[in-house]
């Protein structure tokens, strides 16, 4: 394994990436949940079947909602918007209703739709794909908006832009998941045939 200072040397490249902020919804069985997502991605170049690509924690609210309704919104913000990603990365669903004083429409899916956003994709989910600590889910896009113009706001300048404590929760948080997610991601790789 690596020793403290590769891995600080590999966090500092890998903080280099600064990717979009996005955050995924769902609903099922009369419940919503969104999170701020690990991961999104366009999965297909094919214009006449758009697929969408969402990497996301298997032991979230959110993940069971989208497996049970196999589908998701993944909304883009504006730069302006790190409070309303906050909202949604800073505890569980099975909390709180996130959407609580948010205008929010819901999808052909079922699935919550943010109206105030920069962009949106709502997903049917057709396939899955159980990495350990990460469900990777492929939806076909079935409607997409655009309610707003410029840039989205990215991941990096999110976390610039939390308060001390903030960050601090986070950190908390992702030490917290890392701690159970890293039993399923080793048992994974201990079953790779390679």
């Amino acid at each position: 394994m690596h020793n403290p200072v590769e891995l600080a040397q590999i966090d500092t490249v890998l903080r280099l990436v600064d990717r979009e902020v996005w955050i995924v919804t769902a609903a099922a069985e009369g419940k919503r949940g969104g999170l701020l997502a690990t991961w999104v991605s366009a999965a297909s170049i094919d214009r006449e079947r758009p697929v969408l690509l969402a990497g996301l924690a298997p032991n979230h609210y959110t993940s069971d909602l989208v497996q049970k309704s196999r589908a998701f919104v993944a909304h883009l913000l504006r730069p302006e918007q790190s409070d309303l990603a906050w909202n949604f990365a800073k505890d569980s669903g099975r909390e709180r209703d996130k959407f609580a004083n948010l205008n929010v429409t819901t999808g052909s899916t079922g699935a919550p739709i943010l109206e105030d956003c920069l962009a949106w994709c709502e997903c049917r989910v057709f396939a899955r794909y159980d990495a350990g600590d990460r469900l990777f889910l492929w939806g076909d896009v079935v409607a997409a908006g655009q309610p707003a113009n410029g840039p989205a706001l990215r991941e990096q300048a999110f976390i610039r832009g939390l308060a001390d404590e903030q960050r601090q929760l986070l950190v908390k948080d992702r030490t917290a998941d890392v701690a159970v997610q890293r039993v399923w991601h080793e048992k994974w790789r201990s079953e790779q045939p390679w």
